[in-house]
């Protein structure tokens, strides 16, 4: 176990730099274990999220709406291209980057919503914060995209992109 959580730490340093657009999904490990922790901490910080507009089954089934499509998207890609061995790393590293930008994110969705537009010109930066975020978050998945199914730029911020719009279309 103490070895799997190693390889797990190493996962996610890995994604962290990831998110900081300066690794790649090839550089993780290829372990089911890195998937299976980084998953549960998603939950348990998705979770955080819960309040009196999101119950704890809607957190549930936002995420895993999100793991469906991205593992969906995933699998086509990586099919399409006759790279199935990809398959591990690259739904790590979409995992793990996700735990780490909501992890990031969460400070900043608890403070909106306990200002409850009390300061306007907080809630303004807050919101400019959220797209930034957002953007950030489509830049990060479009890097993943690109270097697991070895396409180009366009391509796959597009992919990322159409993902964006096809998950929120879903959830609204």
């Amino acid at each position: 176990m103490n070895y799997h959580l190693k390889q797990w730490m190493q996962c996610l340093k890995q994604c962290a730099k990831m998110t900081l657009l300066a690794s790649s999904p090839e550089r993780l490990p290829n372990s089911l274990h890195c998937i299976v922790f980084s998953f549960m901490s998603y939950l348990l910080v998705g979770l955080m999220l819960v309040n009196v507009q999101r119950s704890y089954s809607t957190i549930i089934g936002h995420i895993a709406l999100e793991l469906i499509l991205l593992t969906l998207i995933t699998y086509i890609a990586l099919r399409f291209k006759k790279t199935l061995s990809r398959m591990v790393q690259t739904l790590s590293a979409l995992i793990g980057t996700n735990l780490i930008l909501t992890s990031i994110s969460l400070p900043i969705y608890l403070l909106v919503v306990g200002n409850n537009g009390a300061n306007e010109s907080l809630t303004q930066f807050e919101i400019y914060l959220s797209i930034a975020l957002i953007f950030w978050n489509l830049a990060v998945l479009s890097l993943i995209f690109k270097r697991a199914f070895g396409i180009g730029t366009l391509a796959s911020a597009m992919i990322s992109f159409n993902y964006f719009l096809l998950y929120q279309l879903i959830i609204v």
